[in-house]
């Protein structure tokens, strides 16, 4: 499993693909993995 975090809100989700938007602030695209 990964983790993400979208670069607007700094909200994190884990899972085994990249989320299309983020959960919390809805935007697209920000997404990014974490090390």
């Amino acid at each position: 499993m990964a983790v993400f975090r979208c670069e607007k809100c700094g909200a994190t989700k884990e899972g085994r693909c990249k989320p299309r938007k983020c959960p919390k602030c809805g935007e697209q695209g920000t997404m990014k993995k974490e090390s």
